[in-house]
């Protein structure tokens, strides 16, 4: 690509720049300050990427002839810096509609007052950002008083992270009509349903560290990625999504935990819940597993690869374990990490351990997919060789099975030996053990 000799290259004025001021003329060529004699939008060019609006009106000390342009900046980012040095700060600003503005107030800062908080939010709104991002903390006071939301029609992205404190919506007939990704944390935030219903371009939605969120009903034709991470109890999932292909839940289950989740599209799945009496999750299972929430687990879509974390505690996990693969016979790929710390009690009455369901080991379901797996943290306990047995029994098809031994197992152990038996017998099977030191075993 050319260009010709005599096509001027002209840069184009930026949204809220001052008028442009005439050039500076140095007629010896030298000694002058040619960078200050640029026109005011190239200077603007000069400051936005700073990316920091302190050190852009720093440069003021450079010279007078930068003095009061980062007011003029259309994105600005407000760093480590005090409230009332940001509010100051804010008044000034001459640009009328940012395409971005990111204020950080570090925790030493920590904002003893809501009303103040909500006063930010609303001198943010004022300059009607395309992408905003707010980081403040408040006191834990005040995690009940209520801070309504500003409407921001103008934001594509709203990143709210405003720690110990109440958001709440606007009045009800406010909407966010361009909003496409949100993200809140650290917050009592508990309109869910609302909030989603006011965005109907709302694409990714991302709840973390949040409270409050007892039922998450969200029925969205738009939402395409979704993070909820519940700090609170959660009894009630609703989630129907036809376009939705992440979706990644951490949450403590309520006794009467309810699931509804239609989301045809879904492409990646992660799913970490726990419950003192009970805690089962699509990521991670703990013992010991209540089987009317594998039910309602089986109401998800299917998915390739399972991976499976268990904290056994000395329980016998091959009957819920067993009970989760009936429910996914299509994976391809499962993972079994089981961390079998020291028992501190004996099974209370609902376990499911072998007293109540032994004959697990002579069952067999049809995995009829299933090419790879891999097991970490084996002990060589007798169940846990009945259990290295049954997946041998089912898996039909299995290519690979890979075998990382606990720090408790030696050669010399009836349980590796066993373990070594049932690889002869499956020849076929690449079948690989690795010490806890990382190294390959032979076998």
């Amino acid at each position: 690509m050319e260009l010709q000799s005599d096509t001027p290259l002209t840069l184009q004025p930026l949204p809220g720049a001052p008028p442009r001021s005439p050039p500076r003329r140095y007629p010896d060529g030298g000694g002058g300050d040619r960078i200050s004699a640029l026109p005011d939008d190239v200077l603007l060019q000069v400051l936005v990427r700073l990316r920091c609006a302190r050190a852009s009106a720093l440069t003021s000390s450079v010279s007078r002839r930068w003095r009061g342009l980062w007011r003029h900046l259309f994105e600005l980012s407000f760093r480590e810096i005090a409230l009332d040095a940001v509010n100051a700060a804010l008044q000034q600003v001459v640009c009328p509609s940012l395409s971005r503005l990111e204020i950080e107030i570090p925790e030493e800062h920590r904002i003893m007052d809501p009303a103040r908080v909500s006063a930010l939010l609303h001198a943010a709104a004022r300059l009607a950002p395309a992408d905003l991002v707010i980081d403040v903390w408040g006191h834990c006071k005040d995690r009940d008083f209520p801070i309504e939301i500003p409407c921001f029609e103008r934001a594509a992205s709203i990143k709210l992270r405003v720690v110990n404190l109440y958001l709440t919506l606007p009045a009800a007939d406010i909407e966010f009509p361009l909003l496409e990704r949100l993200s809140v944390a650290g917050c009592r935030f508990d309109n869910m349903a609302e909030l989603i219903s006011r965005c109907p371009h709302l694409r990714v939605l991302e709840v973390c560290g949040c409270w409050g969120l007892d039922t998450v009903k969200i029925h969205s034709p738009s939402i395409e990625e979704l993070v909820l991470d519940n700090n609170g109890s959660l009894s009630n999932l609703d989630i129907v999504a036809p376009v939705l292909e992440q979706f990644r839940l951490q949450a403590t289950m309520g006794r009467d935990f309810n699931v509804l989740f239609s989301a045809p599209m879904v492409q990646s799945l992660w799913w970490w819940c726990s419950c003192e009496q009970r805690n089962v999750g699509i990521g991670e299972t703990h013992m010991p597993v209540d089987h009317d929430l594998i039910q309602q687990i089986a109401q998800l879509p299917q998915f390739s690869v399972l991976k499976i974390y268990l904290a056994a505690y000395g329980h016998v996990f091959g009957a819920p374990v067993l009970d989760l693969l009936a429910t996914y016979t299509g994976i391809l790929r499962l993972k079994v990490v089981i961390r079998n710390l020291e028992r501190t009690q004996e099974c209370p009455p609902y376990c499911l351990c072998d007293a109540s369901r032994p004959y697990w080991r002579s069952q067999s379901i049809p995995l009829l997919f299933l090419e790879e797996i891999e097991i970490d943290g084996f002990e060589g306990t007798s169940h846990e060789v009945d259990f290295l047995k049954l997946l041998f029994r089912c898996a039909t098809l299995m290519k690979r099975m890979t075998v990382r031994l606990s720090r408790k197992v030696f050669p010399s152990d009836g349980g590796y030996e066993e373990m070594r038996k049932i690889f002869e017998a499956y020849a076929s099977v690449e079948c690989f053990v690795y010490g806890s030191s990382g190294r390959v075993v032979d076998i």
